[in-house]
């Protein structure tokens, strides 16, 4: 237990109502070991895995942005935020640069169809600092889902109130002297969260981090030069103030100066590039050194060695550049890319290509993947585990381009493991899948919980390995359209559904499942896209038996009763009858089955059969004789062998027929009777 005081705060005094998303906080000793402290994020919290991890510092008093770039670094810092599934790290004030984050979520909230709370926005502060902390110290309370009410109406001197979008604050005790401290165990909260399930998942790259510079003082330029030191990339606003656009000039300065590796001949050059450029060097720290900046001369050597050593780790964004065209988030990607080549990892040429690609796949730069990353020239270069873990990522991504990418270039998913499987169920919030019965709030997203609850015949979820290791073999393509549909992601499960054996099952188990889950979900819109999701997965399995039966009839008319391997051996047409898909049922495949059980084998589109059938009706001891005399069709036989054991050895059904009816009179005279 690392502390007794934690839990909700609301930033108004209303009723909790849908539209209240509370905060969560927790008070903590400023000497907390930080890997307690992001274990109590990832399980306290249950804050999902990352895919990056952006670093908000800057103006803590003052941000004095155009209003072209405020609008810009908003709207770049929301879509990078939300298209990575990233963590934002910030102060946690309502001031400065971090109000300017807080508002690019508030607005992002109500243009996108992503929930606002997705994104994490973790706010690490001083509590001492906090204007009205004294609303959040209530030991008294024992319900530990308290939602507390914190409204500050009166401002106080050097303290600040808590910037009401974020959605997590950690509360560190300590005197307001003790910045540095605070600034450090940021630093090492942002260092342990990039490890986050390394070990667990035998993976060697951290998960990405960025650090974006708006303005700033004294405290932002030694922030910036630790985290350069540390091998973060740094983005920086030119044109938002003070050290954001003195860092800007001094990287423009030192640019086309070229980098040498050891240590000792970069102090040399950077010794010998200041006193032959001095005057010009001089010239920049003057403009700033005017604006009662006077910690500028303590910083200036540090500022020149350490820009000048890791410009490779720095992106400048302009608003009026050509080179972003007015993206934040392609300056974040580049940085974070140029990173990956320049890192102290330890990452060799491929493992920064397995990084690139992961994040390729987070900003959807699929162009940028194909052109440099995975192409007939690097391919080689790849390796089977690579590939692999490739695949893995972009099913837990629902990046299908990605996908077709490395199944082109020999990636299968029949070698993902069952610990893929089970990782990628643990990745997805349970709240974004199909609802399940009866669940608790900790409930977990598993496979067994999804199979009772949409599966009557529990045997179905014992039909993979119990190693953990072991590649799924024929059942991976199963399995991973199924995961795509409990967790729906419906565009994936339709991308998976053209990849299984049997595609006029697959989209009827999927609108069955979907079926389902409209009756257990609570909410009408839910049950609405679930309906809807279901109904085209209907029409999509009516179109493939359609397209089967306009090539063959008796293909398609046998599909229809042989049980599908692939899916435990169900018949289709009984499915479709227990699922009640009207569009399926409607489909020609399925009327003529049904005019076949109501003819029998008569051959019904014979000129005169139903005069001739009249006259049966109406003289009914003739019937002996119209029955040998009205047409019959061939009755066809299936040339499929029944032995189950032979069936599940096969990669596919194939069923073979003749091309056309043909008539034929050598039916026996019982049968005759029996069709009539």
């Amino acid at each position: 237990e690392i502390t007794k005081q934690y839990g909700y705060l609301k930033f108004d005094e209303n009723e909790l109502d849908s539209t209240t998303y509370p905060a969560q906080y927790i008070r903590l000793a400023l000497q907390t070991n930080p890997a307690a402290v992001v274990e109590f994020m990832q399980y306290g919290w249950r804050l999902p895995k990352p895919n990056l991890i952006i670093s908000v510092v800057g103006g803590g008093n003052q941000c004095n942005m155009s209003a072209h770039l405020r609008k810009t670094f908003q709207r770049g810092l929301a879509v990078a935020a939300a298209t990575t599934n990233a963590w934002l790290i910030t102060t946690g004030a309502k001031v400065g640069v971090v109000k300017e984050v807080g508002e690019a979520l508030n607005n992002y909230r109500y243009k996108s169809h992503k929930h606002v709370l997705d994104v994490p926005c973790i706010g690490i502060c001083m509590w001492e600092n906090i204007n009205g902390n004294e609303q959040l110290d209530k030991l008294d309370v024992t319900d530990e889902n308290h939602v507390y009410s914190y409204v500050v109406e009166h401002p106080q001197a050097n303290r600040c109130e808590l910037e009401p979008n974020h959605t997590h604050f950690l509360l560190f005790d300590g005197k307001s002297s003790d910045t540095n401290s605070l600034f450090l165990q940021r630093a090492n909260i942002e260092k342990y969260a990039r490890r986050i399930n390394i070990e667990s998942l035998n993976k060697d790259v951290p998960i990405p981090i960025v650090m974006i510079l708006v303005d700033g003082g004294l405290f932002s330029a030694r922030t910036i030069c630790q985290a350069l030191e540390s091998n973060t990339p740094l983005v920086v606003v030119k044109g938002s103030g003070r050290v954001a656009d003195l860092v800007a000039d001094i990287y423009e300065f030192f640019f086309q100066e070229k980098t040498v590796k050891d240590e000792t001949s970069q102090q040399k050059v950077v010794t010998e590039v200041v006193h032959s450029r001095e005057d010009e060097l001089n010239s920049i720290f003057e403009r700033y050194r005017s604006n009662n900046n006077a910690w500028i001369d303590e910083m200036k050597h540090e500022l020149c060695e350490v820009l000048y050593r890791r410009k490779q780790q720095i992106v400048i964004f302009e608003f009026n550049s050509e080179r972003h065209r007015g993206n934040l988030e392609d300056a974040i990607l580049e940085a974070v890319f140029n990173t990956t080549n320049f890192s102290g990892d330890h990452l060799d040429e491929q493992q920064c290509r397995v990084s690139q690609l992961k994040l390729a796949m987070s900003w959807q730069k699929f162009g940028y993947a194909q052109k440099h990353i995975l192409n007939d020239t690097t391919i080689s270069k790849w390796t089977e585990d690579n590939l692999c873990q490739a695949l893995a990522d972009g099913l837990e991504r629902d990046s299908i381009d990605f996908l077709e990418l490395l199944i082109e270039y020999g990636a299968s998913l029949e070698k993902l493991t069952v610990n893929n499987l089970e990782q990628l169920y643990a990745s997805c919030d349970i709240d974004n899948g199909l609802p399940l019965k009866n669940r608790s709030n900790e409930a977990l997203a598993t496979r067994n919980a999804y199979y009772s609850c949409y599966f009557l015949d529990q045997s179905h979820s014992n039909q993979i390995t119990s190693d953990k290791n072991k590649p799924l073999g024929q059942n991976a393509v199963r399995e991973f359209f199924l995961w795509a549909i409990f967790v729906d992601r419906f565009e994936l499960a339709k991308y998976l559904c053209s990849k299984t054996w049997n595609q006029s099952v697959a989209p009827l188990i999927a609108a069955k499942i979907y079926r389902l889950a409209s009756t257990i979900a609570r909410h009408s819109e839910s049950k609405a896209r679930y309906k809807n999701n279901a109904l085209q997965f209907e029409i999509y399995a009516k179109s493939i038996i359609d397209r089967c039966f306009d090539s063959d009839e008796y293909f398609a008319l046998d599909l229809l009763k042989q049980p599908a391997v692939a899916f435990h051996n169900i018949v289709p047409l009984y499915l479709a009858e227990q699922t009640k898909c009207r569009a399926f049922l409607a489909s020609k495949c399925v009327q003529k089955y049904l005019e076949q059980k109501w003819f029998g084998h008569i051959n019904y589109k014979r000129q005169g059969i139903h005069f001739k059938i009249f006259l049966c009706a109406l003289f009914l001891p003739l019937f002996p004789l119209f029955s040998i005399f009205l047409p019959y069709v061939h009755e066809h036989q299936q040339t499929i062998r029944n032995d189950k054991n032979a069936l599940r050895n096969r990669r596919q059904i194939i069923i073979r027929t003749e091309k056309r009816f043909d008539l034929d009179d050598r039916i026996s005279f019982p049968k005759r009777i029996i069709y009539f």
